[in-house]
């Protein structure tokens, strides 16, 4: 099994994180605004993109510093970077705005954080 060693510049150097890739060809994007009418205007667009997940699961932690710039890299819209695998194998993505970034500390006042990143193959 893979396992991901490298996003951008951020380097997993306790425990290299392990890989949920997902295909979504059934998600439904939608968003639904007001006319000037007062009726409901919904656009919907299939989501086809193939999303891996970074998740460090239990022990897979990183530190401070690196969750810090994960946050800086989640605050860039329209980037892309390169996912490096533990077999030096890599893929170029995008950080998938459309679901949700989580950085835990394992205990309160912790250095060190969980990790579930979100990305979509670019």
């Amino acid at each position: 099994m893979k396992r991901a060693k490298q996003l951008g510049s951020v380097v997993f150097d306790m425990n290299s994180l392990f890989i949920r890739e997902e295909m979504s060809p059934s998600n439904i994007m939608a968003d639904t605004v007001m006319s000037a009418a007062g009726s409901h205007i919904v656009y919907e667009a299939d989501i086809l993109t193939p999303y891996i997940t970074l998740d460090s699961k239990q022990y897979g932690w990183i530190r401070e510093q690196q969750a810090e710039e994960l946050k800086s890299m989640w605050g860039q819209i329209g980037l892309v970077f390169v996912l490096t695998y533990d077999d030096d194998s890599t893929e170029t993505v995008r950080m998938a705005h459309e679901k949700q970034l989580a950085l835990t500390p394992i205990y309160e006042g912790s250095d060190k954080y969980t990790a579930v990143i979100p990305l979509a193959k670019a």
